[in-house]
C-alpha cells in the first residue's frame, strides 16, 4: 500500500475505546480521535475468531484506517532446541495468516535473541528461516512485509546492519524501524543529523524505496548499558522525537508511525498534530 505521507496510530486498542479488547471498536476509536492506522497486538498469542478478523477488515477499508500487526513475544529463530525454533517459524506464519485475513500488509516481530551465539551464525539462522516462511506464505497465497524489528536489547538480533542485509537477501522483507530502541541499543542517533545519517543508509543500501513504505514504531523510552529498559511517554524521556519528525518530514518519508508509550493515542495524536503543524 502506497501512502502520500506518513501515518500515525497506536500499537494496539488506544486506551480510551470503551471495549478495550474489541479490535473492531479500536478502528472506530482511531477515527474518532483522528489518528490514521492501527497496530494489532499479538504479542500473547495468535487469537482472534473469523468473525472479528473479517470485521476488522471490513471497518478497516469503510473507515480508511489501515492495519499493521505485531507477532507474538515468544519468537525465537535462534532458540537452542529445534522445536521451539520450528514453534517460532509457526507463530511468525499464524501471525501473517490472521493478518492476512484483516487485510494488514505490513506485519512485525521480534526474530531472535543471540543466546551468546556469534551474530555472523545467529543472521545465518535467521535468514534461513525467514526464506522458509517466505515460502510457505507463497504456497498459500499470502503477500505480506515481513518486518523483522529494530531491537533496543544488545542481547537481541536486530541492528540497523541487521535489518538491511535480510531485507537484501529475503524478497519480502523489510525493517520496522524502532529508532526509540536504535537510541536505546546505541546510546547514540538522537540528533537531527544523526537521523539523517540513518535514513542516507536505508537509501543506499536498500534504494529510495525504502523511504516510500516505512513501518516505524516510536515512543520515549529508558534505557541503561545492556539497552532498552521501558517504554515511556514522550515528554518524560530524553528521546529527540520532534528532531525525528522533522527529518521524516524532510526526507518524504511515508508509510506507518506507531506509537508505543504507555499513553498510545495521546502520543499518537501529539505526533501527528507536530507533524502536520
Amino acid at each position: 500500500m502506497s501512502f502520500d505521507r506518513l501515518l500515525f496510530g497506536t500499537a494496539g486498542v488506544p486506551n480510551s475505546t470503551s471495549k478495550k479488547n474489541n479490535p473492531i471498536e479500536g478502528v472506530r476509536q482511531i477515527h474518532n480521535l483522528g489518528l490514521d492506522c492501527m497496530q494489532l497486538e499479538f504479542a500473547h498469542g495468535v487469537r482472534m475468531k473469523e468473525e472479528i478478523s473479517s470485521g476488522l477488515r471490513k471497518i478497516s477499508y469503510e473507515l480508511g484506517v489501515p492495519l499493521t500487526s505485531h507477532g507474538p513475544y515468544y519468537i525465537n529463530l535462534n532458540a537452542r532446541e529445534q522445536d521451539k525454533i520450528d514453534s517460532s517459524v509457526e507463530r511468525i506464519i499464524q501471525t501473517a495468516k490472521i493478518s492476512d485475513l484483516c487485510g494488514a500488509e505490513s506485519m512485525t516481530f521480534h526474530a531472535a535473541f543471540y543466546m551468546k551465539d556469534s551474530p555472523y551464525d545467529v543472521f545465518d539462522l535467521v535468514e534461513k528461516s525467514l526464506n522458509v516462511i517466505e515460502e510457505r506464505l507463497s504456497r498459500l497465497d499470502i503477500e505480506i512485509e515481513l518486518r523483522p524489528e529494530l531491537t533496543g536489547k544488545t542481547s537481541q538480533f536486530g541492528s540497523l546492519e541487521e535489518l538491511m542485509s535480510l531485507t537484501k537477501s529475503v524478497n519480502s522483507c523489510c525493517p520496522c524501524m524502532d529508532f526509540s530502541h536504535l537510541f536505546a541499543r546505541t546510546g547514540k542517533f538522537n540528533t537531527e543529523d544523526e537521523f539523517q545519517e540513518v535514513l542516507d543508509r536505508l537509501t543506499d543500501e536498500l534504494g529510495a524505496k525504502a523511504l516510500q513504505n516505512m513501518h516505524i514504531h516510536l515512543s520515549g523510552i529508558s534505557s541503561n548499558s545492556k539497552g532498552d529498559l521501558k517504554h515511556l511517554n514522550l515528554e518524560e524521556s530524553k528521546f529527540n522525537w520532534k528532531g525525528l519528525l522533522n527529518t521524516l518530514k524532510k526526507n518524504d518519508c511515508r508509510g506507518y508511525i506507531i506509537c508505543n508509550s504507555p499513553n498510545l493515542e495521546v502520543d499518537a495524536k501529539l505526533m501527528k498534530d507536530y507533524y502536520l503543524a
